[in-house]
């Protein structure tokens, strides 16, 4: 598998320019490479806004050998105290397992979802977005455009 950063994610979303997010794609990417057997053989880290900035998706994920996908779920949302209702969901083409919880910090909903594989590790986090939505299909569509097999 490839993680590449699409210039623009979902319905046309641009690469975010806020700092604070990219940077913690980027702090998430070095966690995320400690779950790997051996180096990543590529990574992605970066977020995308809606042209309002009012909702904003944050992207990180390494692709490598995983020895164990379960026990890296298990230790991403481990990492992530402040979700709640964390349930498996659907991984998507790419296959794998997937979960997804919401919590809120600092008055902000976040939905987090997160996958692994034999080949791959991702987290996309969904950032004040509505109480109300689901972000089950967003998550299955940013991974689709991220994730691609190595031709």
């Amino acid at each position: 598998m490839r993680l590449d950063k699409p210039e623009k994610l979902l319905s046309g979303w641009p690469e975010s320019r806020n700092r604070k997010w990219r940077d913690a794609a980027q702090q998430s990417v070095g966690a995320l490479k400690t779950l790997l057997d051996g180096d990543a053989t590529s990574a992605v880290a970066t977020a995308y806004t809606t042209a309002d900035d009012k909702y904003t998706i944050v992207v990180s994920g390494v692709s490598g050998t995983v020895p164990n996908p379960t026990a890296a779920l298990d230790r991403i949302f481990a990492t992530l105290p402040r979700l709640s209702e964390v349930e498996p969901t659907r991984p998507g083409p790419m296959g794998g397992e997937a979960r997804c919880g919401r919590g809120e910090d600092q008055g902000v909903w976040v939905n987090t979802c997160a996958w692994a594989d034999d080949h791959s590790i991702g987290i996309v986090a969904f950032i004040g977005f509505p109480q109300t939505g689901d972000p089950d299909d967003m998550f299955v569509r940013a991974r689709s455009q991220i994730e691609h097999p190595v031709t």
